[in-house]
């Protein structure tokens, strides 16, 4: 076998293979205990291996979930920023961001003493501040169960409800972004808020420029 500061692990191992009298030889009270080791070692290392491989595995799906989800919010942002009127902006909030976030449905609620003229007829929605209030439930983001307010024509399993950036001028100033999720976990309160925060920032920009615009050319 050669000298022992020249053995390797492989060639121990080896050696033990081919010659499996050597431990009852040399090591008889303790040939069994080094066996059963051995056993135990090799399962520890394959459940080891077993759960990183699943661990490694959530880490790529979360992973390409959140690079899905940063893609939406490309998409979104670019086609906020080519809406030029209030039309078009309730268009890609009713129509395309459905879409673009795979949702149940999306509005734009202005609250009712701010609200702009010919918002109704542009497709936002309506509401008193203290209805407002509730659906938010006293919260910059409200993430969890679908709250009864007419929001949708049809029923939501769950849905989110984001404030507009406070710094914006009204009705900016007081609006919310509600989307309505397709299951009971699509928003719930664990979940991040990061990317719909900063759609809601998306949203109260492009709903400025448009509401600037109008006056401009009204």
């Amino acid at each position: 076998m050669g000298t022992s500061s020249s053995l390797t692990e492989q060639q121990i191992l080896d050696y033990l293979a081919d010659n499996p009298e050597f431990l009852d030889r040399h090591y008889p009270a303790h040939a069994h205990k080094l066996i059963d080791a051995t056993g135990k070692i090799a399962a520890q290392a394959r459940k080891e291996a077993r759960r990183l491989s699943k661990a490694n595995k959530s880490l790529i799906e979360a992973a390409s979930v959140n690079m899905a989800h940063w893609q939406a919010l490309h998409h979104a942002t670019l086609g906020f920023l080519a809406c030029t009127d209030l039309t078009a902006f309730g268009q890609m909030v009713d129509e395309e961001l459905p879409i673009i976030f795979s949702l149940a449905g999306a509005r734009l609620v202005m609250p009712a003493s701010t609200a702009i003229e010919g918002a109704e007829a542009a497709g936002f929605l309506i509401l008193e501040d203290a209805q407002i209030a509730e659906i938010l439930d006293a919260k910059q983001i409200y993430l969890g169960p679908a709250k009864s307010s007419g929001l949708f024509s049809t029923p939501s399993a769950s849905m989110a409800a984001i404030a507009l950036p406070d710094q914006l001028s009204a009705p900016v100033k007081g609006s919310v972004l509600i989307l309505a999720g397709r299951t009971e976990t699509s928003f719930s309160p664990d979940q991040g808020q990061t990317l719909l925060t900063n759609l809601a920032e998306i949203v109260g920009v492009a709903l400025l420029a448009c509401l600037e615009n109008q006056s401009l050319t009204g």
